[in-house]
């Protein structure tokens, strides 16, 4: 299986990765606000002041560092695509999806279980850096949407866990054997057969906590993303069709195709079916990613002013077999 949510945002993943830097919880600060300006005291007192370069000192060299690349970038590659990226059509996406999770309130839960300390302003901000820094990588690595979209199928599923021996659960009556999952899972389809609604099942009695709240919804599902029982039964259906049950280590699914129309997609969604192809062609040169960023700070002449930050970027941006010599 995949995360239900994709908040994989190439700026934070690989810039991060880059940088050697995994603050998971720094998105927690952050808050839909106005900038605030700082002056260059924050504080006095006869024992001495507070200035803001004892703030950056306290949190360090390479995490200042790492903060001030990734908003370059991300300021950089606004500032690209400004005329080809609607980001006020992204905003409006990115709500209307969280709606259909029943709401912020639904959200910010589903949040804490699939991704602990990111917050939904951190959710909206790194899915906008998403699309942008894929299509600044797609456009490197020459991928069209169809390309993104040609070995991609829009699916939602029912999940029916079997509960593993020995996990605890708060009534010992709701565990199911396999034997008793396989069962349920058969019900469940033929309620389907049966003409019962496949969202409204799915919400009600999918194991699978995250896509439930959305119908079972799992959005664009690419080639080798998903296990390989899930992934050969659900290329095997047409759009509207509905699988049989189908086991995976997960337990049992019943997996339904939708219609894939680029039309009807947002550039959100193509833009997470391009990350699976772009992540791909990473991996096979993970040093592209910084030669990739290299001309695009020289593009729009880009100099880091203080000395030490510039040292530590320059270490980031050196290939990775160096970088680990270096460690």
């Amino acid at each position: 299986m995949k995360k239900f949510i994709t908040t994989a945002s190439l700026s934070a993943a690989l810039v991060l990765s880059a940088c050697a830097n995994d603050d998971e919880n720094k998105d927690e600060a952050k808050e839909e606000k106005d900038d605030i300006k700082y002056e260059e005291t924050l504080a006095t007192s006869d024992a001495g002041d507070v200035t803001v370069d004892d703030i950056l000192n306290s949190i360090g060299s390479e995490e200042v560092a790492s903060q001030t690349f990734e908003i370059t970038l991300n300021k950089i590659i606004e500032d690209k695509y400004k005329d080809e990226v609607d980001i006020d059509q992204l905003k409006e996406d990115i709500d209307k999806e969280i709606e259909e999770y029943g709401g912020e309130e639904q959200f910010s839960q589903v949040l804490a279980q699939s991704q602990p300390g990111l917050t939904i302003e951190g959710y909206k901000q790194s899915k906008i850096a998403n699309v942008l820094h894929n299509k600044f990588f797609a456009d490197k690595l020459e991928i069209s949407d169809d390309d993104a979209l040609k070995d991609s199928y829009n699916a939602q599923h029912i999940l029916v866990k079997v509960d593993e021996e020995g996990e605890d659960k708060e009534d010992d009556k709701d565990k199911k054997t396999d034997k008793e999952a396989k069962k349920e899972a058969e019900d469940i389809l033929k309620e389907i057969k049966d003409g019962g609604d496949f969202d409204e099942i799915a919400k009600e009695k999918s194991d699978d906590t995250g896509s439930a709240m959305n119908g079972g919804k799992l959005g664009l599902v690419t080639k080798g993303q998903m296990v390989p029982e899930f992934e050969e039964a659900l290329f095997e259906l047409e759009p509207g069709e509905v699988s049989d049950v189908v086991k995976s280590d997960f337990g049992y699914h019943i997996i339904k195709r939708l219609d894939t129309n680029k039309e009807d997609m947002s550039e959100n969604e193509i833009a997470d079916a391009k990350s699976q192809i772009i992540n791909q062609k990473i991996q096979e040169d993970p040093n592209k990613i910084m030669d990739f960023y290299k001309e695009l700070l020289d593009e729009y002449n880009v100099k880091f002013k203080n000395k030490d930050i510039k040292e530590q970027i320059d270490k980031m941006m050196q290939p990775l077999e160096i970088q680990k010599d270096a460690e």
